[in-house]
C-alpha cells in the first residue's frame, strides 16, 4: 500500500516524527513537505533535531497573502497527488497545508485525519474554519480526547469513522526525554529549572502591528 503524508509546519514535524518512521517500514510511504513553514528554524531544525528522513517531495508553496498560499497548496498536492496515485493521504491538524484534503477527497483518495474534532468556536481565527472544512473533507478521524470525537458527533460524523488515538506528542517526548534531560540550554541561557516561562509568539494577532 502507497500512503502518502503531507506537511508543512512545524508543529506536524513535530508531532508526526515518530509516526513517520513507523509508517516507512509498514508501506510505501511518500513524504510531501508543502513549504507553509520555510525558515530553518521552523522547518529543517526539526528534520535535524528529531532525526525525521528528508521529504520525498517539496512543494514551496509560499505566497504573498493568504489566499496565494492556500491556492499554491491545492495546486501543488493536486499535481503530487496525481503523479503519485496514493492509496491512502495522512494529514494532522489544521493548517494550510492540511487543505490538501479537499483535493485527495475530489480524487477519491481516502483522507485519514490526526487531530480532529479540535473546535474554539471562534470563527475569527483562521484555523477554526479550516478544521472544518478538514473534517469533513476526511474519511476517518482521529480526534484525540472523548471530547473533539463528541464534537465530530456533533456535526453529524457517523461514529464508525472516529477513532480516539491520544496526542502522539507522548511518544515524541517519552523517546526524546533522554535528550532533554541531557540538555545544557538552561545553563546556557542563565536560567533556573522550574523559574522561568517559555512563551512562543508567531500569530498575527500577537505580533503584527
Amino acid at each position: 500500500m502507497k500512503i502518502m503524508t503531507i506537511l508543512g509546519t512545524r508543529p506536524e514535524i513535530i508531532r508526526l516524527s515518530r509516526i513517520i518512521e513507523k509508517i516507512d517500514k509498514l508501506s510505501n510511504h511518500i513524504l510531501v513537505h508543502t513549504g507553509q513553514n520555510y525558515d530553518y528554524n521552523l522547518s529543517d531544525v526539526f528534520f535535524k533535531q528529531l532525526q525525521v528522513r528528508q521529504a520525498n517531495h517539496y512543494l514551496g508553496v509560499r505566497g504573498d497573502s493568504f489566499a496565494e498560499q492556500i491556492g499554491n497548496i491545492i495546486r501543488e498536492s493536486e499535481k503530487i497527488l496525481i503523479s503519485e496515485k496514493p492509496d491512502r493521504l495522512l494529514i494532522l491538524g489544521d493548517t494550510n497545508s492540511s487543505l490538501s484534503a479537499i483535493v485527495a477527497k475530489r480524487m477519491g483518495i481516502p483522507v485519514f485525519h490526526m487531530e480532529a474534532g479540535n473546535r474554539c468556536y471562534d470563527d475569527r481565527v483562521p484555523e477554526e474554519v479550516n478544521r472544518r472544512i478538514i473534517d469533513h473533507s476526511s474519511d476517518i478521524l482521529m480526534p484525540y480526547t472523548e471530547r473533539s470525537r463528541a464534537n465530530l458527533i456533533r456535526e453529524g460524523i457517523e461514529g464508525r469513522r472516529i477513532y480516539v488515538t491520544g496526542n502522539p506528542i507522548f511518544e515524541v517526548i517519552k523517546h526524546y526525554e533522554p535528550n532533554i534531560l541531557e540538555s545544557t540550554i538552561l545553563e546556557k541561557l542563565e536560567l533556573e529549572p522550574e523559574h522561568y516561562f517559555l512563551v512562543t509568539m508567531h500569530r498575527e494577532e500577537n505580533v503584527d502591528v
